[in-house]
């Protein structure tokens, strides 16, 4: 039985490295994200690589729209046996303030969108993993929560959040056959949207940043979820 990987938050970067990369391994792959356009692309890049993949459209960081697509999945295919939450897009930097800007509007949009949509997914996976007894949750989640940097003020504090909770996850599921981690972005993805921008960019930066083949990134998932040896992976040193 082929194996389902579910991405939620699919974009043409970094989504499609890590769905080339699970395909590469017999993955089926199920690809949320906001607009037809994107899914329609992506599915005709796996089709052109050999790997099944369905698009379904869905905002992830609406909570009602992220039940709808679980249920969307789970109809077609049957099952998720790897859901993976990458909350990013081509907005993903609206709202993200530096930490004297940090107040209690700005902050409860970035806990919105990075912490508690992704508790909502867990939310609507989780059961049907514990009981089948296998199973993995996999994030993208952000340098900042593991090394506090100011000018990520609100984002830090909703990445520190979220890294307490994938590593509390693990903890109480490694005996339930459900696999809980997260790759860490700690340097500008090469093509994304944030690199496009810095690369167009006339203004200066401080500091000369890293980019990293979103490949790297893919591996870097795939590792963790083939060997389930360790919670975590930091790829890149974004801002230090």
């Amino acid at each position: 039985m082929l194996k389902t990987l579910a991405i939620f938050g699919a974009g043409p970067v970094l989504g499609l490295s890590l769905a080339r990369r699970f395909g590469r391994e017999g993955f089926r792959v199920a690809l949320v994200a906001r607009t037809r356009k994107n899914l329609d692309h992506l599915v005709a890049e796996l089709s052109r690589d050999g790997i099944e993949a369905a698009g379904f459209t869905a905002d992830v960081y609406e909570r009602d729209q992220i039940a709808d697509a679980v249920a969307a999945i789970k109809e077609t295919y049957g099952r998720i046996d790897v859901a993976e939450f990458s909350p990013g897009g081509g907005n993903m930097g609206e709202g993200i303030v530096s930490t004297l800007d940090v107040d209690v509007e700005n902050t409860q949009l970035i806990l919105d969108r990075f912490l508690l949509s992704a508790v909502s997914l867990v939310g609507q996976v989780l059961p049907d993993m514990v009981e089948r007894g296998d199973g993995a949750i996999l994030f993208t989640a952000g340098q900042s929560g593991i090394h506090p940097t100011p000018f990520l003020g609100n984002a830090g504090m909703a990445q520190a959040a979220l890294r307490n909770y994938f590593h509390t996850l693990n903890a109480v599921l490694a005996d339930k056959g459900v696999y809980v981690g997260a790759v860490n972005v700690g340097a500008l993805i090469e093509g994304s949207v944030p690199h496009q921008a810095i690369a167009s960019s006339e203004q200066p930066l401080e500091f000369d940043p890293e980019v990293i083949h979103p490949d790297v990134f893919a591996e870097g998932f795939w590792g963790l979820y083939s060997k389930r040896d360790r919670v975590e992976a930091l790829v890149g040193s974004f801002g230090r």
